[in-house]
């Protein structure tokens, strides 16, 4: 007799990280020409006696575990930590939200039993795209900015990756897979957030940053201030003939001056530190006569290509930044598959193809490498025009010392684990384990609670 199928579903995937991020944070604008470099900051050993503010700010810092910060301090901060390891290594965790299909990912070309789960959401041989060693696998026919990066050796491929006995929810996925922790916890730190704790410092909260509204929870740390960093242009007032010049701005404006006291004053606050920030970021707003630093690759103009733009020059900077937190949605997919996971992919290659170019054009390729992940892999099996939750995920390691090539084993899909899904044949932990002591340095055990001594490979 089989056991009764679990329960599957979506409703989980509805509920936000702001549940896993309850600290009180606390907003620092960080000056605009600060983005340019900290060289500026460096005169007689720190700041000068300028009011940094007085600078524009060139984004908003929203930092947790850390009182009192003032744009100054962190300023300060910043630059005595990347004065103090210029080099060192930066990784960044890149989180493909709802569960990618990795099988779509990298085709399995040569498994003739492929074809015959997928139907018509397989991949063609005759359009996937080759890796230069190995002809059992293809790269889905978007990936070809991926597929130069990885026949130029620059990416790590682990197929079936996950945990023992994965349920398949979105909830608990992410969860342990952010937290680093299989099974229920009280600790709500996240690994990276822990790694922070360990090689951080008490008063920078630049050093590990998600390029988000708000903080990634695997950034969350016990004690190390993190924080979260976003475009300028997102905080305004857009509302269409209410918030213009010609609508209530005029008036809220009036209502914040004057003296009042308790309820008014209040109110009045309210509205004057609202403006203030709005008035505070305009100067970095991009347009025609304001426009980004060129690239030498142009990103998409997509949410990611945005963030990662973003974050190539927050790196660029040098505010001492050790670990970043970038996320892109759409994964889930139920339905249509065929053409959304195609854009959903392109986007990834394009935007990872734009990044590295940065990187390589800022002298900091050597030091970052990029983890792609997602919560689970997509089941074998169609569903109609999608495919339902999985197991045993594709992840990836993107980088100048990432070790090139297939770096785990593929079950094949001859033989699927009791819930019709592709067997795990490598614990997430292990990847984890293995990219702190080989990449960031960090003793495992320190970091990941009960880690076994199991070790890849993974840095070149």
């Amino acid at each position: 007799m089989t056991d009764a199928p679990r329960p599957r579903g979506c409703q989980d995937h509805l509920l936000t990280r702001r549940s896993l991020t309850r600290r009180a944070a606390q907003a620092v604008p960080i000056p605009a020409d600060a983005m340019n470099g900290l060289e500026a900051f460096a005169r007689d050993g720190g700041l000068t006696r300028k009011d940094v503010l007085e600078r524009g700010a060139g984004m908003v810092l929203m930092c947790s575990a850390a009182a009192a910060l003032t744009p100054r301090a962190v300023m300060e901060a910043a630059a005595a930590q990347q004065a103090q390891a210029p080099d060192a290594p930066i990784l960044v965790s890149l989180y493909l939200d709802g569960g990618n299909d990795g099988l779509n990912t990298l085709v399995p070309v040569a498994d003739p039993v492929y074809r015959t789960l997928r139907g018509s959401l397989a991949i063609a041989p005759e359009t996937a795209l080759a890796l230069r060693d190995n002809g059992d696998f293809r790269w889905h026919p978007s990936l070809a900015r991926l597929a130069d990066l990885y026949n130029q050796g620059k990416v790590a491929v682990l197929p079936a990756v996950d945990y023992a006995d994965p349920d398949q929810s979105h909830f608990n996925s992410v969860g342990y897979w952010r937290t680093g922790t299989v099974g229920h916890t009280l600790d709500l730190t996240g690994w990276l957030g822990r790694t922070m704790d360990l090689m951080g410092t008490p008063d920078n909260p630049l050093q590990a940053v998600s390029i988000s509204g708000d903080l990634d929870p695997v950034l969350r740390s016990r004690t190390a201030p993190v924080g979260s960093v976003y475009d300028p242009g997102a905080f305004s007032f857009w509302i269409p003939g209410v918030w213009g010049d010609d609508g209530f701005t005029s008036l809220y404006r009036d209502a914040a001056r004057g003296r009042a006291r308790g309820g008014l004053k209040a109110a009045r606050d309210a509205y004057r530190n609202a403006f203030r920030m709005v008035d505070m970021l305009e100067p970095l707003k991009v347009d025609k006569d304001h426009p980004l630093p060129p690239t030498p690759v142009a990103y998409p103009d997509t949410d990611l290509g945005k963030d990662l733009r973003n974050l190539a020059r927050i790196l660029g900077a040098g505010f001492g930044t050790r670990i970043a937190a970038v996320s892109t949605g759409g994964y889930d997919t139920h339905d249509n598959q065929l053409t959304e996971h195609a854009e959903l992919l392109t986007d990834l290659s394009d935007s990872l193809w734009a990044f590295q170019a940065d990187l390589e054009a800022r002298g900091l390729a050597q030091r970052v490498m990029v983890m792609v992940w997602s919560e689970f892999g997509r089941r074998p099996k169609a569903n109609n025009t999608g495919t339902d939750h999985g197991a045993g995920g594709l992840l990836m390691l993107v980088g100048n010392r990432a070790r090139g090539g297939i770096l785990s084993e593929f079950p094949g899909l001859s033989s699927l684990d009791p819930d019709n899904n592709l067997k795990v044949t490598t614990e997430f932990r292990t990847v984890y384990a293995s990219v702190l002591e080989q990449f960031m340095g960090v003793e495992a055990g320190r970091v990941l609670a009960g880690m076994n001594s199991t070790r890849i490979p993974l840095v070149a």
